[in-house]
């Protein structure tokens, strides 16, 4: 009763290379993610894309994390999502918790995107940060 079968030594041994091959995917993903989580600017990514103009609007955009940004700008980005989106949570299973919000806003992890006009009045934002999700790296925006 003791003895494994050649059928069950070798499922046995195919379950452990699997959850090692898991494994080494998750950490992998975690690897991304540090590394993202590790970046300094963004901006030098993607500078060609932190500008907006047609003939009757000039945006000018630029990124930073949550630790770097204004205080003003941040109370700016948590009332706007406020006045923009209580009312849509409310209607779903999550239901509208302000505290939960802004601490989920301001994680040290978040980046913002901000945009201006030409006269530096705030149009735009987007929160966004690096993560893993069900051992997946992604980008929560």
């Amino acid at each position: 009763m003791g003895k494994k079968t050649l059928a069950s030594a070798s499922k046995s041994k195919e379950k452990r290379q699997a959850r090692k091959l898991e494994q080494r995917r998750i950490a992998d993903g975690m690897s991304y993610v540090t590394s993202a989580n590790r970046l300094k600017d963004l901006a030098p990514l993607c500078k060609e894309l932190l500008v907006y103009s047609n003939k009757d609007l000039e945006i000018d955009m630029y990124i930073q994390r949550v630790t770097e940004l204004n205080r003003s700008v941040l109370d700016w980005a948590i009332d706007l999502t406020e006045r923009n989106m209580k009312r849509l949570y409310e209607t779903c299973a999550w239901g509208w918790n302000r505290d939960r919000k802004v601490e989920e806003m301001t994680d040290d992890a978040a980046w913002y995107l901000i945009a201006k006009d030409k006269d530096n009045a705030l149009q735009a934002f987007s929160h966004f940060r690096f993560d893993m999700d069900f051992g997946d790296p992604v980008l929560y925006w």
